[in-house]
């Protein structure tokens, strides 16, 4: 929160004010101006005006958090999309496979299946190891 006390706006860096006020505008920081605060009474003014942040400076945060709801809600359904989308990959690839009903059944609640081969069928399903060229 920027804050800005003034009783008035002239002298040598009266250039400024504009250029700050801008800056802070810019990055999204809440900013307040108390000007001219050298009246005759300016304790009622002052005081009316901090009632205001106050109050502003909670629908702030209203709207701050209820934004980070949104975005967490919308990462949540991203997720449990992405999840969805990768289940259904996994079984349609798996199901050129696999027949077995096991599998597929496992698959659609969202398990990985076991999928039990021997020792053998695992080294028959090697791909032969070309001999390694040398890099002379």
């Amino acid at each position: 929160m920027a804050l800005e006390l003034s009783s008035f706006k002239c002298g040598h860096d009266a250039p400024i004010y504009s250029v700050v006020e801008e800056i802070v505008e810019h990055s999204g920081t809440p900013y307040f101006c108390f000007k001219d605060i050298d009246e005759n009474k300016p304790t009622g003014s002052i005081k009316i005006r901090t009632e205001t942040i106050g109050y502003f400076l909670k629908r702030y945060r209203e709207d701050m958090v209820l934004a980070a709801k949104k975005k967490t809600d919308v990462e949540q359904k991203l997720a449990d999309f992405e999840l969805r989308l990768r289940r259904q990959l996994l079984k349609e690839k798996l199901g050129k496979l696999h027949t077995d009903e096991a599998v597929m059944n496992s698959l659609d609640q969202g398990v990985i299946p076991q999928i039990h081969v021997s020792l053998g069928q695992l080294a028959a399903s090697r791909p032969p190891q070309r001999p390694h060229a040398s890099g002379d």
